[in-house]
Formats: C-alpha cells, structure tokens, sequence
C-alpha cells in the first residue's frame, strides 16, 4: 500500500513539473482556469497563429474523438450462479488438528474454544494454518476464523493455493468472528490456509456455513442519487451504472494524463481497447500543493475523456496539508504531506474545535477544490469523487484520528460542495475501508474498497465484496473496486456473484515498469487481454451515449 502511494507522490511532483501542451475542449462551455494566466495566453497565442484549430488540437493531443456508441447494450439480468449448500450447513474444522507450519503451534484453550484447543504463532513469513476440508455441496460458503488478538489485525486466507481475501481480527480478551463471505467451493476436498500479513494472532478454528450474503437483491439499486438536486448528465451515468450493475464489470485504470498517457497507449496495443474508466487525482490543485508552484490539467483530462471520449470519470485526491500545517523538512518533503508523517493536522482537535485555524485552512481548501470541480460541473461532465479514501489504515492525516472526526469531515465536504457550492455533478464515492468509518447512507452513493493482493492475484476477493453490500449503512449501495492492483479474472468474478461495478488499476508499476512497457509481474498479459475483451467487462468503444442516456 505504502509503496503504491509512493508512486503517486513521484508522479504527482513529476505532474507539477511538466509542460502540457492543447486544450481539452473545442466547445464554448469547455473548462477554463482564469487564475492559469500564463497557460490561457499560450493557448490564445496559438489559437491566433493558426497553427491548428480547437478540434485539430484536440486529436494531436487525445486521439480521435468518439463518435459511434454502442446503443444495444444487452441489460437483460444475468443469473447468479447457484448456491447448493443447504439452508442450516455447518462443518467444524479445529486449528489445533490442521497442518502447522513455521512457528504455529496447538496450545490447550479449555472452555473459551470450540474444540478445547487453539492455535499460536501464527506470526511471520514461514508460518501456516492449513485446514483439509471436504465439501459435500457445490456452492457458496461463509468462512469463519473465530481469533483473538489486537483489534484490527488482517491476516490473509487463501484456498487451493489462491488467495482470495482477508480476515481482521475484532476481539482481544475472546475469540471472536473473523470471516471471508461468499466463498465458492465446488464439492470435493479442498485446502483453506491462514497466512499471516500482521500476524500475532491466536486461531480457534474454521466454521463453513452456506453464505446468503450476495442475492438478486444485491444487486437491484434503486436509491436515488444523494444529492436530490443532480443535474442531467449526472442522473444519466448514476441511471446507468445502476442498470449494469450485476451484468458488467466496468474496466478502469488510473492515467494522470488522460488520453495523453502511456497507459492507455500500451493496453490498447495489448488488448485492442481502451477502459471505460478513467482515474485521477486532483492534489496538485490543494492549497498545499499550490503553495510551491504546483499545476494540474487534470480538469481538463477530465473533460476531454467524458466529453469527447465518451467514458467515465473518477477522481481521488490526496490532499497535502496546508502550508502552515505541513512539516516539509528532509525526511517528509511536501508533497509527501498527505501522509501522517509529512502532517502536523489533528484532525480530533480540528474537529471538536480545539484548532479553529486548521478548521478554517481545510474549509478554505475545500471552497479551492470545489471552485476546480464547478469547472467540470459547468461543462456538464460527472465525476465519480473520492475524497479521503483509505482513511482506516491511517497512512493519511485524514485517517489519523478517530472514526468521528473523519466522518465529521466527510460530512462537511458534502455539505460544503452540494448545498453551498452546488455542485451538482459529484457522484460521492467512499472507500474509508471500515464499517466503522462509513459516514452514513445520506452522503454516500458508491461503497469502494482498494485492494492489493499480491502479484497475479486474479480471485473475485468476494469476502470483501460481500462485506460492502451487506454491512455498511441500511440502504443497498454500488460496489465498486475503486483501486487494485492486479486485475481479477472476470469469470471468476461473475461466477463467483461478487460483480465489482469498476476496476480500477493503479498504475506504475502494476499496469506499466517505468511508464514503457507492461508490467507482468502483477497481471499476466494472458489475463490482462482476458478481461478486456470478456463479453461481461464494458471497454471504452463498449459505452452506451453517456450524455443521452435514457433517464426513464
């Protein structure tokens, strides 16, 4: 995770660096930034030297613009495979009588396990609890790894030598649930093994009950969007992505340039198509970004992949500290900021008011995000915005602090961009990665969750996804992969009922080595061509007429 994030800072202070040249919009309502003198006067240089015109400029830079669309997309519901376990299952398989490897070892547990028994040192690299079960049904099953430790611990499952989730630990002085839903498991003898990622863990045993966590319910989203006042274009996409959930999966990657980027360069040269989704990240705009020169034409990739690409945006944005807040010293420079490291913000303060002027210097950069995010929005092109994404691993300043001053946060940004600002285009997505952390159905629309599994990790992680659709807030949300590392196996996917609305892929290095050339090292190529080109994973030249959607 860190490493990943680490990437994002190279690229980002790259990004600030760069020359861009074009403009994204031959129309008059494209975005412009009045406060980018220098770039506006380049561009108006140009424009008047006839070099090339606004629609030439625009295809020397992004590439041809989309013109066909698909308008028969197949909506028609796909069947979910089906479940065989029956109602009631329960098998019991005791940690102290599994394969241990490493320093694992059965200790005597008395009355507070289910077998008498339990097992330790589960703790490092080398250290294994293998479970031999034996399915007598085909079908889906909940895996419960009742455990005992610090609170928070994640520790890996696999089954059949593949990994497909992760189990956390809740409960210190009992063992309590630690579980992976919605597993399939085809009748026969299969091997589920613990792994430790934190370890230190104490493991009582393995229950197998039949999983009803993922049903055609699931999948039927019928809320309307957050924010009652959504202009048209936003209901369009919302409209849309509620009529394909379940039925595809929406291929997306993150490319800070847009339809300038290698990425999108070299998939299309693999797989012969191009994602649907388009990720990137808006920190150059924070306030402490801007503070040492920072520029961004994110808005303006954003545009131009909705308007003139026809394919969907959605934005992150790792928000460095404010000036005054960050420490910026040799060991955590300022564009590092965004981590708790590089941050003197106490957001538990900020928020009960203890630290009215860091209050008042993370709304003042709220308004500056929101007056980038009007541009967008008097342009007509929605945006999938994840603000303070991965706020319960605390690696970011927004995540170092209690659950309730992190929601306190969300929920003035919202208030703040939708009733204040109007922003009327924000599709608000949230991956705080805890049903702890989750600010409440009222300002959510998207459930997300990052993962990264490993190298070449292709499972449907349906563990995590039967997690989002089940236990955050009351209402049925979507489900989206909002970043991943490698790209999952649609079929396991779609047979494994745990149908992710979007991936989408970080990039270097799990899509590109050094921005040249494919990185196998993450997802194979094989893979890689599977999944955008299956018959169940939408690709760019697979959209409907996202600005004529039907709303009816």
């Amino acid at each position: 995770m860190r490493f990943k994030k680490s990437i994002a800072i190279i690229s980002a202070l790259a990004l600030s660096l760069s020359v861009f040249s074009g403009c994204s919009g031959g129309e008059d309502n494209a975005p412009s930034d009045d406060n980018n003198a220098d770039a506006n006067t380049a561009a108006a240089e140009e424009t008047a030297a006839g070099e090339k015109s606004a629609d030439d400029g625009i295809n020397a830079v992004f590439g041809e613009i989309r013109t066909e669309f698909n308008e028969n997309l197949d909506l028609s519901d796909y069947p979910l495979t089906p479940n065989d376990v029956p109602d009631g299952y329960e098998a019991v398989c005791e940690a102290e009588t599994a394969a241990l490897t490493g320093s694992c070892a059965a200790k005597d547990g008395g009355d507070m396990t289910s077998g008498g028994g339990y097992v330790d040192g589960l703790n490092q690299e080398g250290d294994s609890i293998t479970f031999s079960v034996s399915c007598e049904y085909s079908g889906f099953y909940d895996l419960n790894f009742p455990t005992m430790g610090d609170p928070g611990r994640v520790n890996y499952v696999e089954a059949d030598g593949e990994r497909i989730g992760e189990i956390t630990t809740t409960t210190k002085e009992s063992f309590g649930d630690s579980m992976v839903m919605n597993v399939y498991l085809e009748k026969g003898d299969h091997e589920i093994k613990l792994l430790p990622y934190w370890g230190y863990v104490y493991v009582d045993c393995l229950k197998m009950t039949k999983s009803t966590a993922v049903t055609e319910d699931t999948y039927k989203v019928t809320k309307a969007l957050s924010n009652p006042d959504a202009d048209e274009n936003t209901q369009r996409l919302y409209k849309f992505l509620c009529d394909i959930y379940g039925k595809y999966s929406l291929s997306g990657q993150y490319a800070e340039k847009g339809r300038e980027s290698s990425e999108i360069q070299k998939l299309r040269a693999e797989t012969g198509k191009d994602f649907a989704v388009l990720g990137l990240d808006v920190g150059n705009y924070s306030l402490g970004s801007k503070a040492h020169g920072t520029e961004s034409r994110t808005v303006e990739y954003a545009y131009d992949w909705y308007k003139n690409g026809g394919g969907i945006v959605q934005l992150c944005w790792h928000w460095t500290t404010p000036e005054e807040y960050a420490k910026n010293d040799s060991e955590n420079p300022w564009y590092s900021s965004f981590y708790k490291e590089g941050s003197n913000l106490d957001l538990d303060k900020i928020m009960n008011g203890e630290d009215e002027k860091a209050y008042q210097l993370l709304m003042d950069d709220i308004d500056n995000m929101a007056e980038q995010l009007k541009r967008l929005c008097d342009a007509g092109v929605p945006v999938l915005w994840r603000p303070l994404h991965e706020a319960s691993g605390g690696w970011f300043w927004w995540g170092n602090c209690e659950a309730e001053s992190y929601k306190k946060l969300w929920n003035v940004m919202y208030d703040k961009m939708t009733n204040e600002h109007g922003l009327t285009n924000l599709i608000w997505v949230w991956n705080g990665q805890s049903q702890d952390w989750y600010p409440g159905d009222e300002t959510v629309d998207i459930c997300g969750w990052d993962i990264y599994a490993g190298n070449r990790v292709y499972s449907a992680q349906s563990g995590r996804f039967a997690d989002l659709a089940n236990n955050y807030g009351e209402e049925t949300k979507l489900v989206a992969l909002t970043e991943n590392g490698c790209v999952m196996d649609p079929d396991k996917v779609f047979e494994g009922n745990s149908r992710w609305l979007f991936w989408g892929t970080w990039s270097d290095p799990f899509t590109l080595k050094l921005g040249v050339v494919i990185n196998e090292e993450y997802t194979e190529k094989t893979i890689l061509n599977k999944a955008y080109n299956h018959e169940r994973v939408l690709t760019l030249d697979e959209l409907p007429d996202l600005q004529n959607y039907p709303l009816d």
